[in-house]
């Protein structure tokens, strides 16, 4: 009986040493996984700019958005329609190559909508493509990637092309999914090694603990996991300026922006 129980000791301690090292690679995978996405997702974005002399915006591509989270006015073939005019739709048809599996969803309640599951249920797509400035940047932005050719990027191997929402905040949506509008108030998103909430306001971001992963997809093609946790707490006033890592807009040398910030 002693040895029963010194045996069932020993087995209760080998698997709590071996249970975490087991999930934390299980989330090492997922990430993984949406880095050979952004691979794929990249190299059809070349052809579309082979094809169309310039970068594109707007939902990569992806199923056609969840009936429940569109206004009903909306028609059934105005969504397939939609779908299909993705710029990535022809080159990548709509697949898990769009979704990431640690994707949980951007949740606006009380005072919007809850996109859950997760965005790739909501959107049809769990990716972003970079294609809008913050309205505070600590210089002026000589314009956005969409349209512009490869030659117009001053460093495409740190300008990012595509991201998931952790990598930065977006403004409060306030209304009902037939009219909306935004609020300067900011909301932050965590996925990848998450361990609380995926939802934060700015009021909360000081007191996160957790780190803000996102794997990114640059313009030259090449996808890596970023931590952005020190460029969202540093100053959450300017949360796309540039750093050694990467390029959010590319600006004027020295043209600083007179905006005041929030």
């Amino acid at each position: 009986m002693v040895e029963l129980l010194v045996v069932i000791a020993i087995i209760g301690i080998l698997a709590s040493l071996i249970l975490p090292g087991l999930s934390r690679a299980k989330r090492l995978s997922k990430m993984t996984t949406c880095l050979n996405n952004f691979h794929q997702l990249g190299i059809a974005t070349e052809l579309y700019v082979q094809d169309h002399n310039g970068y594109p915006g707007g939902c990569p591509g992806g199923y056609q958005r969840a009936r429940e989270f569109v206004c009903p006015i909306v028609t059934d073939e105005q969504l397939a329609q939609e779908m299909r005019a993705r710029p990535l739709f022809p080159y990548v048809s709509p697949s898990a190559v769009y979704s990431c599996p640690e994707d949980q969803g951007q949740d606006f309640s009380p005072d919007f909508v809850n996109y859950t599951p997760s965005c790739f249920y909501a959107f049809g797509c769990s990716y972003l493509f970079n294609d809008s400035a913050w309205k505070y940047t600590k210089y002026v932005p000589q314009g956005l990637l969409p349209g512009k050719t490869s030659s117009w990027v001053a460093n495409p191997s740190k300008y990012i092309m595509a991201y998931e929402p952790p990598a930065r905040p977006v403004w409060k949506i306030i209304g009902d999914i037939c009219v909306s509008q935004l609020v300067e108030f900011r909301y932050y998103f965590h996925r990848h090694f998450s361990a609380g909430k995926t939802t934060l306001t700015e009021d909360e971001l000081a007191g996160d603990g957790q780190q803000f992963i996102s794997p990114i997809l640059f313009v030259d093609g090449h996808a890596v996991r970023l931590d952005f946790t020190t460029a969202l707490k540093t100053e959450p006033q300017y949360p796309i300026e540039e750093t050694p890592d990467w390029i959010w807009y590319q600006h004027a040398s020295g043209q600083t922006n007179g905006l005041a910030s929030r």
